[in-house]
């Protein structure tokens, strides 16, 4: 036979085959085009970098089809997978469009109990959901019409036994492909992230694919080695961390830590430039100057402007969170996060943290604390986490308090003034030094009319600000989300009034953070008008407030404009408390050095300054215009610091390193950097 005559026969025994095989191949086409239309709609592209195990799942999809004797048995077989790839596409793109651009990782397993609370709202994507649907009708329709008009398929022995060879050769490749493609994850060593292709996106491996990565990365390459002990030790006691000028300022001060959940300063503060579409937007022909819109807005917003503006208080003005707000919890708490596949507060619960801020102050000073949540008890496992690792006494939440609103989390909301009201004589004691952590509630999503805050709604109306607009959700959204603002205002007033009222004010030490921006229903992008990372300003998505009050000291409302991040609240409160601690603990520094940290997010798995967003250095996202090589440089050389610390932080809790006699060692070592004075250094203080 002739090579003509063999490509020939080869034809037409190829089309016989797809003609038999119409299903399979209608099924390839219409899995891979919603994957395709899921990765665009979340990554903006619409490409696999990396689409290998993606297509390795299909493959072997087909080749089970094989064994199958009938069309409409294989109807229904694809029909099934077409759908379980459509359901799974759209859960994952409701979890990233509803926290902000969060891809799939392994420890979100441990979330699935608290997934209504954290979703909110389930945003459709109209692209998606439209593609979507005209791809499963079409297959519906025209692969059902075909089921009896075509050859029956051929499952004999001879053909069972080819598709189990190329089965094999199928399983075989996507087990390489699963560790070729993990191996070199070693949580011990995090350098790597640093020089990595992964983008963080959809667009390497697809959603199902990402989502069957994971799987497999967490169950069999998510070990964690110990290593050294000698070495660990001497890293974690290497170096204490500087004295700064505000070194020892409150001293012998009471601590408050206040979460404020998803806040931002555009919940209270009018900047034309910075939040053009906030309280600076015009709205009904309003006319009135800056100067009336900021004096209608102190009224609104008392208490938030007093701790703003008074001389005791030093602003955080270039603060970044990119977290969600387990992790930021933590963070402040902690000072550092490891980076596991697990969530500590349910992956180690039970650990020993000897230098958690409660431990610290209770093994320095004695001091007890206690933390308040006016959300669920068992939500994101605080009232085990908080109590057996991080050290509190007690964790309060809404149960105790009698003022659940909301059993699912959607909603109502319960309110941060009732929480303030309810439980200050137990969060500011008059007997005893104390050290309170609260998170609050009111502002965390979904923005839409309350029953519980329509005498918000009333007041801000009474004074012209964010009116009601039947036309603009986006301006609505906002509208609610101040509105909710309000009340954590309110909160701020009981908690100040009390202090001042019980002669606690001059001697408490007042921390006020935002957890993450306000991601939920885009408010902050609307806000601050940034929606693409091409925008000049793009960072500033990412910024949001930190307030430090020290007692009544007249520091003259200092405002810190170095770069800041959510790491570097733990060293500053101690900072200011006099406290040395274990520097190589803290992935931040003291607001009040001269150093400058950066931010590694956990939830994104990306680095941040005030000028670049990257996921690693091949991958930069968005640098500012005066961004040099110079800067770069500093930059990697940071990172690379910030990764060992987090390598060394993942061995100390996969492997509870403090548990037993560590802990007793690592307390008297603390007592004994804290046995001489810290002397403040005499340097200028960065303020504007």
């Amino acid at each position: 036979m002739s090579f003509k005559q063999a490509a020939k026969t080869a034809g037409k025994a190829f089309l016989r085959f797809i003609k038999i095989n119409y299903l399979m191949v209608a099924y390839i086409f219409a899995s891979v085009l919603i994957e395709l239309t899921g990765i665009a709609v979340t990554a903006g592209k619409f490409y696999m970098t990396s689409p290998w195990l993606y297509l390795s799942l299909i493959a072997l999809a087909c080749l089970v089809s094989q064994y199958i004797p009938n069309h409409k048995a294989r109807y229904a077989y694809f029909m099934c997978l077409i759908l379980a790839n459509f359901i799974l596409d759209f859960v994952f793109i409701v979890i990233f469009d509803s926290t902000g651009g969060t891809i799939f990782d392994f420890a979100m397993l441990s979330l699935r109990n608290d997934a209504m609370i954290i979703v909110e709202v389930i945003p459709m994507s109209f692209t998606f959901m439209f593609v979507s649907g005209i791809i499963i009708a079409l297959y519906g329709t025209l692969g059902f019409m075909f089921t009896k008009r075509v050859e029956k398929p051929n499952v004999a022995f001879s053909a069972k036994i080819t598709t189990a060879a190329l089965a094999a050769l199928v399983i075989l490749g996507n087990s390489m492909l699963s560790y070729f493609g993990n191996y070199r994850y070693d949580s011990n060593d995090l350098k790597y992230k640093l020089y990595q292709q992964e983008t963080g996106t959809y667009s390497n491996k697809g959603i199902v694919g990402n989502l069957y990565n994971e799987l497999v990365r967490g169950l069999w390459f998510s070990d964690i080695d110990i290593g050294d002990t000698e070495e660990l030790h001497d890293f974690i006691y290497m170096h204490t961390t500087e004295p700064t000028p505000l070194t020892g300022k409150a001293d012998g001060f009471n601590v408050v830590t206040i979460l404020c959940e998803s806040f931002e300063w555009f919940t209270f503060l009018y900047d034309a430039d910075k939040y053009p579409n906030g309280f600076a937007r015009t709205v009904n022909g309003d006319e009135r100057s800056p100067a009336e819109i900021k004096a209608a807005l102190k009224q609104l917003y008392p208490n938030f402007y007093r701790m703003y503006e008074s001389k005791s208080t030093v602003i955080l003005n270039n603060a970044h969170s990119l977290e969600k707000t387990d992790i930021s919890e933590n963070k402040s708490i902690l000072g550092n996060y490891p980076l596991l596949y697990q969530y500590i507060n349910y992956g180690y619960p039970e650990n020993t943290i000897p230098y958690s801020m409660p431990n610290v102050l209770n093994t320095l000073f004695g001091v007890e604390s206690n933390s308040f949540h006016n959300g669920t008890n068992t939500f994101y496992n605080r009232n085990i986490h908080h109590v057996n690792a991080l050290g509190f006494k007690s964790y309060t939440s809404s149960e105790n308090m009698d003022m659940i609103t909301d059993d699912t989390g959607l909603g109502e909301r319960n309110l941060d003034s009732m929480m303030f009201e309810a439980c200050k004589e137990e969060m500011f004691p008059t007997d005893r030094r104390f050290n309170t952590y609260i998170t609050t509630i009111t502002q965390h999503g979904q923005y839409a009319e309350r029953e519980n805050l329509k005498g918000y709604y009333a007041k801000m109306d009474k004074y012209g600000i964010l009116p009601y607009d039947e036309d603009d959700e986006d301006a609505n959204a906002l509208r609610y989300y101040c509105a909710a603002g309000m009340d954590t205002d309110k909160a701020i007033g009981v908690m100040l009034d009390y202090l001042e009222q019980n002669g606690l004010a001059d001697k408490t030490l007042i921390t006020m953070f935002g957890d993450h921006n306000a991601y939920y229903q885009g408010i902050s992008n609307y806000a601050k008008n940034i929606y693409f990372t091409d925008t000049a300003n793009y960072t500033d998505l990412y910024r949001v407030p930190v307030m430090i009050k020290v007692g009544n000291r007249d520091l003259g409302n200092p405002v810190i404009n170095k770069f800041t991040c959510v790491c570097d609240i733990y060293p500053t409160i101690l900072d200011l408390l006099g406290v040395t601690v274990f520097s190589n603990l803290n992935y931040g520094v003291s607001a009040f050095s001269p150093e400058e940290s950066i931010l590694y997010s956990r939830a994104y798995d990306k680095f941040l300054t005030d000028k670049i967003y990257f996921n690693s250095l091949s991958n930069i996202i968005y640098k500012a215009p005066d961004v040099d090589a110079e800067y770069l440089d500093d930059v990697e050389k940071k990172a690379t610091v910030l990764l060992d610390k987090i390598s060394h932080v993942n061995r100390i809790f996969a492997a509870d390193y403090f548990k037993g006699a560590r802990a007793n060692e690592f307390n008297a070592m603390l007592r004994a950097a804290n046995e001489q004075p810290v002397v403040s250094k005499e340097v200028t203080l960065n303020a504007a």
